[in-house]
């Protein structure tokens, strides 16, 4: 319309300084055609516009100034300010503007605040402006807005907009006139109940008339939880609704007394409740993330007044204590049902009941659910592994998280069971048990692997394709229980691998305590150079093809002037890129297995999108003198031999230490080191097992598509194990398979810009998207220390693999996780930063076998860090600081 205002339907996202948050997402919900009121938006640009022209911003830095931001009397010294607004006259130019704006639109309208800052995910700022109902001459709607102006300094306001480092004089205020709805109930929409934290769950607070009766607080609303998912009420709370504010004459609204017997009927039948879900659900997906919806219903249909995500929530305190930690190393984000419903909820469980039997701390199978799913990320129950784990002497919570990369929500140790007679008596047969084990779980290992790999060379000749449908269902059966085998020995091995870690950080704890004096023991230099580790061979590997690169000029050229989609063609164009094609197809060959993150079955392999290969190896070749990693390798094994001999030297003080704890020392530091080892053998093996079930799967996904079963073949990942079994026995209709599949998808889509916390349950109530404001910027970041050594060079985000290419030789590497598919990226970093990950982890083996400095669980490092800042890693300490930008 014009620069002081725009109608709703022409709000953009770049007109954000113009509109303010509210307007911009009604903007937003106007143009996916849900029902939103018609209205405009008189834009910041008035506001400025009226300030200026009155003089006003003078006044205010003025006040400003001198303002003491503590005194109990900042009300009184801004309610000055707040008059002079409401008293000076609008300019012509914009008073013309709302004026023939609303006449356009016609009475009775609502007037609310839409300020440039409000509802940030970070400093909320809902009910701390005005909002007007029932206007109807172009005189009260000038009058509201100036009121609306003016409520952006009131003192609540601008304390908030300095508690969070907001200039009060760059804030302004946009507002939003819409035609108002008579609505006959009206309410808020919770998309995720923020009392229990469940996802499935809808929380909604109704009650008769305008919704001004619940955000004043003078009617306590009917609260109603929904399940979402399955469509149902779950439960009503209808209260004795005595008021309720309804329009008044000529304008503006009042009070009135519901009628008795409407007082205690529920404001909403069940299908209306359901509507609203559904309602919902299309608000959520166009934001991706929680939503906070007020909402009216008038004749019938629901409109949408306004929404914001939903900033804090709470979990009930029975879902127990549930973590993602590790989960996030393997299976990063989203992951589809069905690879979580064969490595989790089968594998997983299966694996933890029996270690727990095998530890002679339970007596059958428990009936614990250890792994699921929050908001489609992968969880398990770190509350009954704790649980269990305390049975044994020694155990310290804070030790068992650092190893697990848990962050502690406790003070001091948390759950501590000491050495006592009682507590040895209790535990003999769990310690003698696991003694047992770590005499022989590695050997079972062992003989696995061999078997395994003897099978692994026919296996891997059957070609789907070529199979019968028959045929195909037996080979889909048979690489799910193939994979349950290899999973098996690979989760016993890692959670053992825990365990051994768990038993040797308190020796080393014990022995810096009894050495104040001395640097202390590191347990991440014990546990560098650990030779021959599986999963850092394909490092090695494409570092040799780089070097073979480097020796003909027209093949390193090719190589960093090709896009990967054009390498093959382009390299077999020529004599020596021929030759070369074939030493990098052998390389593909070899490592044809592996993904960006292979426990996602859904995900391409190396043999079907080598992009991320071609990538890195261009990088390799950029880097020219990048060091052969057997020589970090090699130098690891030396910061390993001179710190056992520290330690040796320090055990050997006294007579004690010398028969005693040096022996003990030193044998759980080979029982972890062989557990570490073998975590990375079974680990390999765990990727063919994946490799082999994503092909299968994959035909059998296509076969279904074409027979139209599913809608698209990758849709078979979206079903779960079960479901996929049952339709293979022909238990399972196409419709249930799509209703499932839909489902998911709709998941997925309501939660896409939603980052759950670490942990979950316990009461735990995070705030979404934490990012804090501050004065001035942080400095200095603790997190774990990993792998040894100091680095300071500039930072380079990569949050997934499809930002490999962005990494140079001797950046800062700083990510959310790491998993094998990482690994080729680890030779170009001076130091690694990690948002995940404990001491024992993938990444934390393959950064201390190749040396370089790096730090763990650094919260929100790729959002906190930027491209370009330098930053010093000291993998000692655990310290990151910001050197510059």
């Amino acid at each position: 319309m014009s620069l002081y205002v725009l109608n709703l339907s022409e709000v953009r996202a770049d007109h954000a300084p113009l509109v303010g948050g509210k307007a911009l997402r009604l903007g937003e919900l106007y143009r996916a055609g849900l029902r939103v009121p018609a209205g405009f938006v008189i834009t910041t640009a008035a506001y400025r516009a009226f300030i200026k022209a009155n003089g006003l911003d003078r006044i205010l830095e003025e006040m400003l100034a001198g303002l003491d931001w503590d005194s109990p009397q900042l009300a009184e010294r801004v309610g000055p300010v707040q008059e002079l607004i409401r008293q000076h006259p609008m300019p012509p130019v914009v008073a013309d503007a709302i004026a023939a704006a609303y006449r356009e639109m016609g009475a009775p309208v609502a007037v609310r605040s839409s300020a440039t800052v409000e509802d940030l995910p970070e400093a909320s700022f809902a009910g701390q402006y005005d909002t007007h109902l029932n206007l109807l001459t172009p005189e009260e709607v000038l009058d509201r807005v100036k009121a609306c102006w003016a409520s952006l300094w009131n003192a609540r306001a601008l304390a908030y907009r300095h508690r969070h480092g907001l200039s009060p004089l760059k804030a302004a205020m946009a507002v939003v006139v819409q035609r108002q709805v008579p609505a006959e109930v009206s309410g808020v929409l919770f998309t995720l109940n923020p009392s229990t934290g469940r996802e499935e769950e809808m929380l909604v607070e109704a009650s008769w008339g305008l919704g001004e009766a619940i955000v004043s607080g003078r009617v306590t609303p009917d609260r109603f939880v929904m399940d979402a998912w399955n469509e149902e009420v779950r439960s009503r709370e209808v209260s004795d609704k005595q008021i309720m504010v309804v329009p008044d004459h000529p304008s503006g609204v009042r009070e009135i007394p519901v009628p008795e017997e409407k007082r205690a009927l529920p404001s909403l039948t069940d299908e209306q409740l359901l509507h609203l879900a559904e309602l919902g659900y299309r608000v959520q997906e166009i934001y991706g993330t929680p939503q906070d919806i007020e909402w009216a219903l008038h004749q019938g249909v629901f409109y949408v007044l306004q929404t914001r995500p939903l900033t804090a929530y709470t979990f009930a305190p029975e879902i127990g204590q549930w973590t993602s930690a590790n989960f996030r190393e393997v299976m990063p984000g989203f992951i589809t049902p069905l690879s979580f419903s064969i490595f989790r909820e089968h594998e997983w469980g299966r694996a933890l009941e029996e270690i727990f039997q095998r530890l002679k701390m339970t007596r059958g199978e428990t009936g614990v659910e250890w792994g699921r799913l929050f908001f489609g990320r992968a969880y398990w129950n770190v509350g009954e592994v704790k649980r269990l784990n305390s049975i044994l002497p020694g155990f310290k919570e804070r030790a068992f998280d650092e190893s697990v990369g848990l962050e502690p929500t406790y003070e001091g140790d948390g759950l501590v069971t000491p050495w006592t007679p009682r507590t040895i008596l209790r535990a003999l047969p769990c310690l003698f048990a696991l003694q047992k084990l770590y005499k022989t779980l590695w050997k079972e290992a062992e003989a696995y692997q061999r078997e395994f790999m003897e099978e692994e060379a026919e296996y891997s000749k059957i070609n789907p394709a070529e199979l019968s449908d028959g045929e195909l269902a037996e080979q889909v059966r048979y690489a799910i229980e193939r994979h349950h085998r290899t999973n098996r020995i690979a989760l016993l091995i890692s959670l053992l691998n825990t365990q051994a870690h768990d038993d040797f950080a308190p020796l080393v704890e014990g022995l810096n305590e009894r050495n104040p004096d001395a640097e202390p023991i590191s347990i991440a230099r014990l546990l560098t150079g650990l030779t021959g580790i599986s999963t850092g061979r394909p490092l090695a590997e494409l570092w040799k093809i780089g070097q073979e690169a480097l020796k003909h000029e027209r093949v390193a050229r090719t190589i960093l002037e090709s896009k990967p989609s054009e390498l093959a063609e382009r390299l077999q164009s020529f004599p020596e890129g021929r030759e070369f094609w074939g030493i990098l197809q052998g390389y593909i060959e070899e490592f044809h297995y592996m993904a960006e993150n292979d426990e996602d079955m859904s995900l391409p392999r190396w043999e079907e999108d080598p992009t991320f290969v071609f990538t890195t190896l261009r990088s390799f070749v950029e880097t020219k003198e990048a060091p052969h990693p057997q020589e970090l390798v090699a130098h690891q094994e030396g910061v390993r031999l001179r710190e056992e001999q520290r330690a040796a030297e320090l055990l050997s003080r006294g007579w004690l230490d010398r028969l005693f704890r040096k022996r003990q020392f030193f044998s759980s530091l080979e029982t972890l080191k062989r557990y570490c080892w073998w975590r990375e053998e079974t680990r390999s093996m765990l990727s063919l097992a994946h490799y082999h079930c994503h092909r299968f799967l994959a035909e059998q996904g296509r076969r279904w598509a074409k027979q139209g079963f599913i809608e698209e073949p990758r849709d078979i990942f979206l079903l779960t194990l079960d479901h996929v079994l049952a339709a293979l026995e022909g238990n399972l209709s196409s419709e249930e398979a799509r209703a499932a599949i839909s489902k998911y998808k709709r998941m997925r889509r309501c939660y896409r810009n939603f980052e759950p916390p670490l942990t979950i349950g316990q009461g735990i109530s995070p705030r979404a998207a934490e990012v804090p404001f501050r004065k001035a910027p942080q400095r200095v970041f603790k997190g774990v220390p990993c792998s040894a050594g100091r680095a300071a060079a500039r930072a380079k985000v990569v949050r997934d693999l499809s930002e490999a290419h962005k990494l140079k030789k001797g950046e800062v590497l700083v990510a959310p996780y790491s998993n094998p598919g990482w690994v080729p990226l680890f030779s170009l970093a001076g130091g690694i930063v990690m948002e995940e990950g404990g001491l024992i982890s993938h990444g934390a083996i393959v950064a201390r076998e190749y040396g370089i400095p790096t730090v763990l669980q650094i919260r929100d490092a790729t959002r906190v860090f930027q491209d370009g800042q330098v930053l010093c890693v000291d993998g000692d300490r655990g310290i990151v600081e910001l050197l510059e930008g």
